[in-house]
């Protein structure tokens, strides 16, 4: 059973002899504004800064691969159609006449295949099974774009702030870099002295500048993902990374619970099933590759005309379906090794995940509780001492860098903690994320 957030619902039901719509297709997986309508509404969401909730909205109604993901649906509908009609009603006629020109002969036959009748149990299972292996992977899709959103907000966030944390230091750097020159001017700082200062300062300046670029290339990251150009990108982002909770997550589960809801082995256990069901249509037809029953009409010279069985029955002589039946066993062996493989995978991911987030979570607490207060602490004792003449400008500089540095420190381990949640989030719904950490 396909499980997911609040934008999936059931699977819905296919209806024998025809192709099911379009929207009874995409329903099951997510609901969207009419195609009218969504460049304007998307428009005046823009206009307001971006939250994280706005964010994943829009890049589920507006990103393109998701959409074309989404088509693989109908391709896949198109199969219950195919899989549950009789094909074509084959009709002969034939005429011979005397070649001495007394009389002749006319016959009609109609011959229907009622092989895929048959079969049709089995045509339809695998048209089924492949239908919901596609559902389970739009959902799955779905799901990561999602979470690739939420990530790339977050990274986005802690950029800014992370500008923010060099942009000060920066300033504390140039105003020391300038006391320096001043007292170098009056013979109060020695060459070794200035040279260090202005090298800190442009050190800072470095970092300033690759903070500007790094918030440039978040910002294409999520641009890319909310499927937005041209004027469309000029939105503004004035969130704020929330807190870390002081109580470490909850993971014990982590592992049991991405295996039971991983869409990716639900799609290969479908993808076994189809597999299995070609198979058995092959082996039929193995040793039946067409049976067709009808009826047959004809009349010689001028009597009565005369009517009665027709049978067609196929030898498979040359033909004995050994391509589909090799194809078809070697589909479902492979979705059984991809599924022990994704298993194995979702297991070790899903630990690894627990691990991440359990140690972001106590490092940003640590960082939080112990070391950013005891860096406050030295800067005020340290203004203290340089009320009382006892500490130079360059000891209240220095501490006022050092607290930064816990800042930048406190912000990475955030940014750390809320992408390890994002990631846990995603396997607990049962998809697996391909995020790389940054060293």
């Amino acid at each position: 059973m396909i499980r997911g957030v609040h934008v999936l619902l059931a699977l819905t039901a296919m209806f024998p002899a025809c192709a099911p719509s379009r929207t009874s297709v995409l329903d099951p997986v997510v609901r969207r504004s009419p195609d009218a309508r969504l460049p304007a509404a998307i428009d005046e969401l823009l206009r307001q800064p971006l939250e994280l909730d706005t964010a994943v909205r829009i890049a589920i109604a507006n990103n393109r691969h998701l959409q074309a993901e989404y088509e693989e649906l109908g391709i896949a509908a198109a199969g219950i159609a195919e899989a549950t009609v009789l094909a074509p009603l084959e009709v002969g006629f034939s005429y011979a006449r005397d070649i001495n020109g007394d009389g002749g002969e006319i016959e009609f036959d109609a011959v229907q295949d009622i092989l895929g009748l048959v079969l049709m149990p089995q045509r339809r299972g695998a048209a089924k099974a492949e239908l919901a292996a596609t559902q389970a992977r739009a959902v799955d899709a779905t799901i990561v774009l999602a979470a690739e959103v939420e990530i790339a907000f977050h990274e986005l966030v802690a950029a800014q702030q992370a500008l923010e944390l060099h942009q000060t230091a920066f300033d504390a750097a140039s105003a020391s870099a300038e006391i320096v020159e001043r007292m170098h001017a009056a013979g109060n700082a020695t060459d070794l002295e200035l040279a260090r200062e202005r090298q800190q300062r442009e050190q800072e300046r470095v970092e300033v500048a690759r903070a500007q670029a790094d918030i440039e290339v978040r910002r294409e990251t999520l641009n890319r993902l909310l499927g937005l150009s041209g004027d469309d990108t000029a939105w503004s982002v004035a969130a704020r990374l929330p807190d870390v909770p002081t109580e470490a997550p909850a993971l014990d589960d982590l592992e049991q619970t991405a295996i039971a809801e991983n869409l990716e082995l639900e799609a290969l256990r479908h993808e076994a099933d189809a597999a299995r069901s070609r198979r058995g249509i092959a082996r039929i037809r193995t040793f039946l590759p067409e049976l067709g029953v009808g009826v047959a009409v004809g009349r010689e010279d001028e009597e009565d005309w005369h009517v009665g069985p027709a049978i067609r029955i196929a030898l498979p002589f040359f033909d004995q379906q050994q391509g589909p039946r090799a194809r078809a066993m070697a589909e479902q062996r492979k979705a059984q090794h991809e599924l022990t493989a994704t298993a194995v995978d979702v297991r070790a991911l899903a630990r690894a995940a627990r691990q991440v987030a359990l140690t972001a979570h106590a490092e940003a607490v640590h960082l939080r509780d112990v070391v950013l207060p005891l860096g406050q602490q030295v800067l005020d004792e340290t203004l203290k001492q340089y009320n009382a003449m006892n500490a130079s400008t360059f000891e209240l500089l220095s501490a006022r860098r050092d607290l930064v540095d816990a800042g930048q420190q406190y912000i990475d381990a955030l940014r750390r903690y809320w992408v390890a949640i994002a990631e846990v989030t995603a396997l607990r719904r049962g998809v697996i994320l391909h995020h790389e950490e940054e060293q």
